[in-house]
């Protein structure tokens, strides 16, 4: 994409796009967090602020057909526009040196709570400033910070398909905060394992330790007494309390609401799995009063 700021861009209709990456925001500002609505007031600060604006539309219709963050390649995205194949984007920021990632380390690892919160999708308010005192902001300071292609045939960066990247990289900042990290080269599993970071596994991760053969191969061969079965269940106060408590997935594609949809979902399994529960327990309480008589 060439550089030239005097033209203006071509008017045209884009194809219509199924299975689309859709802006969970219809209306209003983007951004939800503190450091998502900071990505789009920075990146609206620069003198660009009316071409970025021109990604909205396109954001919101589900335009944007892939979009992929690494530590590597930055954001590689395809943008479906007026022509037959999806335009290529691509976006990246100066990453940190070596020096600023073992600085990043640092301020890390003195208040642990910092990595517990970015996993759990928060990036504290008081890190964010600590990171900029200490040279290592999260966003960029001016464009030229940035650098952004489209295959395009418009002139002008960033074009409306750049625009529409910029806007859905603020939700996928919403949902996963460390994303800003990995806009800046610092790849997550490799940063969390070089500064001694272990996922505590929870006990339903736990690997069960299987019961061993018997010594006797009689006794494997033969048939053994079931267990009295236990069918003891309730149903859950609030259906999908783990997915209320994630929230949405990034770029959720339908247009109904993800927590609505897998309330709904939720309620019905549980209704499924308490059926096939009772029908067991009346078949082995039927054959339990065959082999009385």
């Amino acid at each position: 994409m060439a550089y030239y700021w005097y033209k203006r861009p071509t008017l045209s209709t884009p194809r219509a796009v199924t299975g689309g990456i859709k802006a969970q925001n219809k209306r209003g500002a983007f951004g939800q967090t503190w450091w998502g609505k900071q990505w789009i007031t920075t990146l609206e600060s620069f003198d660009i602020s009316d071409r970025i604006t021109r990604g909205k539309s396109y954001a919101r219709k589900g335009q944007v057909t892939d979009l992929v963050i690494t530590a590597k390649k930055g954001v590689a995205a395809k943008v479906q526009g007026s022509r037959v194949r999806p335009y290529k984007v691509s976006i990246s920021l100066t990453p940190y040196s070596k020096e600023q990632k073992e600085l990043l380390a640092q301020k890390l690892t003195a208040k642990p709570i910092y990595i517990a919160q970015l996993l759990s999708g928060e990036m504290p308010e008081n890190l964010g400033r600590i990171l900029k005192n200490s040279g290592l902001s999260l966003f960029p300071a001016k464009y030229y910070d940035l650098t952004t292609t489209c295959s395009c045939p418009d002139y002008s960066n960033p074009c409306k398909h750049i625009a529409a990247v910029f806007y859905l990289m603020a939700e996928a900042f919403d949902q996963d905060p460390f994303l800003l990290f990995t806009l800046r080269g610092v790849d997550k599993e490799e940063f969390l394992k070089k500064i001694g970071y272990k996922r505590q596994a929870s006990e339903e991760e736990e690997v069960a330790i299987p019961e061993p053969l018997p010594s006797q191969h009689g006794a494997f061969w033969d048939s053994t007494p079931l267990p009295e079965p236990s069918f003891i269940h309730t149903s859950p106060a609030v259906n999908a309390a783990m997915v209320k408590r994630l929230g949405s997935i990034p770029y959720w594609r339908s247009t109904n609401n993800f927590i609505n949809a897998m309330e709904v979902t939720y309620a019905k399994v549980s209704l499924f799995g308490e059926t096939l529960i009772n029908t067991q327990i009346i078949k082995e309480e039927q054959n339990s009063s065959k082999s009385d008589e």
